[in-house]
Formats: structure tokens, sequence, C-alpha cells
């Protein structure tokens, strides 16, 4: 006994291109990871540098911070030590 087909030859066909419309090939799906890696790439490294200046203004920042911490300290020393010799009260 012969097999009968269920679908036709121009039933596959237009089975097949509604499928390439609704779904990605292997082949696209690899060209848009590409396209995905290279743009995150380049939003990644844009975005390293940016946060590469951010961070050496902070260490700046901190840097100077200390520095004038240790000059306000100095400050309080020789004004105390001063105060103390002309006999000025501190409050």
């Amino acid at each position: 006994m012969a097999k009968k087909k269920i679908l036709k030859e121009i039933d596959v066909d237009y089975l097949e291109k509604r499928l390439q419309l609704a779904f990605v090939t292997k082949g696209e799906f690899e060209d848009f990871k590409e396209d995905l890696d290279s743009t995150l790439s380049k939003h990644r490294s844009d975005l390293m540098e940016k946060l590469d200046s951010i961070l050496k203004e902070i260490l700046i920042s901190r840097e100077e911070q200390t520095i004038f911490a240790h000059k306000s300290s100095n400050h309080e020393n020789r004004i105390t030590k001063i105060e103390r010799k002309v006999g000025i009260q501190t409050s």
C-alpha cells in the first residue's frame, strides 16, 4: 500500500517560507552574536575609559584631602603653641 502524502509540495514550500520569516537561521544568529559582541566591546571600552578618568579624579581628590588635613592639623598645632606663649585662653 502506497503512503498518501498529507501535505503537497506547495504546502511544504509555504511553511518553509513562513518559518524562515518567523525564525532565524544559525548563520543569522551567529552574525547577530558577532555584531552584539562588537557593539558591547566598543561600549565596554568607552565605559572603562570614562571610569578610569573618574577614578583618577577621585584619587587626586583624596590625595588633596589628605594634604589639607595634614596642613590643617599642622596649623592647629602652631596656633595652639602661639596661644600658649601669648597667654590666650582657647574655647
